[in-house]
């Protein structure tokens, strides 16, 4: 029977995140050896070999990566435990920065969830563009941020992998004769190269019917009919339907968006970034 200490899944966490020793170490506040010392306890306890070694640093394992899941759930537990036998109670404001497609979809059930938990936490969601919230997140304004990985040059936390469906309203019907009606996103927006490249994939003929630059603009020409338009399955609007997956129509524009938190964080961010992980990981475990 495994005996797996919290201070050494701490350690591995923190490595698994940051992806380097030496980067664990400082933000543990302990020192390197000790630090290498306790992942290759870890590994012995487990039996398994946790990290392997890059160019870009340390990546976890296949067996890794179904740790990470394991480890957060415990550590989240554990520090759960101690609050509420010592009726310590979570309090403080979280900046969270949110791409406004994402906050209509998979946050809303795990900040509910947390709120429930923590209703003395305070929460101020900002929903900007992606390359807004990156510029903010850089300027200190937000605690956390979740949004496209390309605007930010850091690890993130976690990697959310979602795709972009053609959407467009239940009557509207394609005309092959003539060049598909795209809604693209503003020129700013990361996912406008992405949406064009899937467009050229298939040498689909297609036309800028209008430019969306937010995700209510997008839902609105969708709507209106104004023609096609990519957006995440869960932020389809009423009266719309997604485009059937045929050879001459465009394929689902693949995304990824990061999770990223600053560092000395306070105690209910560092929560809040590890109850996002549980949850993330409790849902898309096999």
């Amino acid at each position: 029977m495994l005996d797996l200490d919290s201070y050494l899944l701490r350690a591995f966490l923190t490595v698994a995140e940051i992806g380097t020793v030496n980067g664990a170490a400082a933000k543990l506040h302990r020192t390197q050896a000790a630090v290498s010392m306790q992942i290759r306890k870890l590994e012995e306890l487990v039996g398994v070999t946790l990290f392997s070694r890059s160019s870009k640093g340390l990546e976890l394992t296949a067996h890794g990566q179904i740790m990470v899941a394991y480890a957060r759930e415990i550590v989240v537990l554990s520090d759960e435990v101690g609050r509420r036998l010592t009726g310590k109670i979570l309090q403080g404001r979280i900046r969270l920065g949110v791409v406004e497609d994402f906050a209509a979809s998979r946050l809303i059930n795990i900040l509910r969830d947390f709120r429930a938990q923590n209703p003395k936490v305070d929460i101020d969601i900002i929903v900007e563009p992606n390359r807004r919230l990156a510029e903010m997140f850089e300027e200190d304004k937000l605690d956390l941020v979740v949004c496209d990985i390309t605007v930010l040059n850091r690890k993130p936390i976690l990697i959310w992998t979602e795709y972009l469906t053609w959407v467009v309203r239940s009557d509207f019907v394609v005309d092959a004769s003539k060049p598909l009606p795209v809604i693209m996103f503003d020129e700013s927006c990361p996912w406008n190269v992405r949406t064009i490249a899937t467009l050229s994939q298939r040498n689909i003929k297609w036309k800028t019917a209008c430019v969306a630059s937010t995700l209510v603009a997008m839902a609105t020409a969708v709507r209106v009919g104004i023609g096609v338009g990519p957006m995440l399955e869960a932020t389809i609007p009423e009266g719309c339907r997604a485009l059937d997956k045929a050879a001459d129509l465009p394929g689902a524009v693949r995304i990824e968006i990061g999770f990223y938190a600053q560092s000395g964080a306070s105690e209910g961010v560092r929560y809040l970034v590890e109850f996002v992980s549980r949850h993330t990981a409790m849902a898309d475990r096999p």
